[in-house]
């Protein structure tokens, strides 16, 4: 375990967190709202794919990035780490049922299919809530004294490159909206100063103008 320098700021998880809470959360209202409207499937049907992608990019970080540095360098009981491992493969699995699903239910909002796949998500649901609890009471403290910062900044990058450039000042906006002024301040020293005037002048617009739509 590392044990000099300064501690890692790992809130920016949490921030990523009350994303998949949230949107996961909402998916299956959102394809029940959609049965036989094709219009409406394809708004939904581009978002769920943009979480869905959004949720694997993260476990897929934390999986290659995060994990076996914390099994190396600490004595975390292995039973939490394969807990985190086999909540990691259900979520997953659910991902790939999902996504197989979603490109036919998205181009006929066939209302069978899409109660299918909020039913999906709904059984996971518990399982994604209580791992996401879990790495944050467990394993974020000792992650900020674990991994150094170019460590942590390395799963930052693996995520924002797995988003396509005009999709990122959106996705900044799913992860500051529920923040508070002092995290969203937080948060946004990180970002370079061009993507957060960009986000000021335009990103914000389009984030607001595609959830008051999908949400609607």
């Amino acid at each position: 375990m590392r044990t000099s320098g300064p501690k890692v700021d790992t809130h920016e998880m949490v921030l990523i967190h009350r994303v998949i809470r949230r949107e996961f959360g909402q998916l299956p209202r959102l394809f029940r709202s959609a049965a036989n409207d094709r219009a409406r499937s394809k708004v939904i049907g581009a978002h769920a794919r943009e979480m869905l992608d959004f949720l694997h990019t993260h476990h897929t970080g934390e999986d290659e990035l995060l994990f076996p540095l914390l099994r190396k360098r600490t004595t975390l009981d292995p039973d939490l780490m394969d807990r985190m491992d086999a909540q990691h493969a259900q979520v997953d699995d659910t991902v790939t049922a999902v996504n197989a699903q979603l490109p036919v239910w998205t181009a006929t909002a066939d209302a069978a299919t899409g109660e299918k796949m909020a039913a999906r998500i709904e059984a996971t649901m518990p399982t994604l809530i209580d791992h996401l609890a879990e790495e944050e009471q467990k394993l974020l403290p000792v992650v900020s004294v674990t991994l150094t910062q170019s460590e942590w900044d390395a799963l930052g990058k693996h995520g924002m490159s797995a988003i396509p450039l005009t999709r990122r000042l959106v996705i900044l906006g799913h992860i500051t909206e529920e923040a508070d002024d002092a995290e969203r301040q937080r948060f946004m020293q990180v970002i370079p100063a061009p993507a957060r005037l960009a986000y000021k002048l335009i990103g914000h617009r389009q984030f607001t103008r595609e959830t008051t739509t999908l949400r609607g």
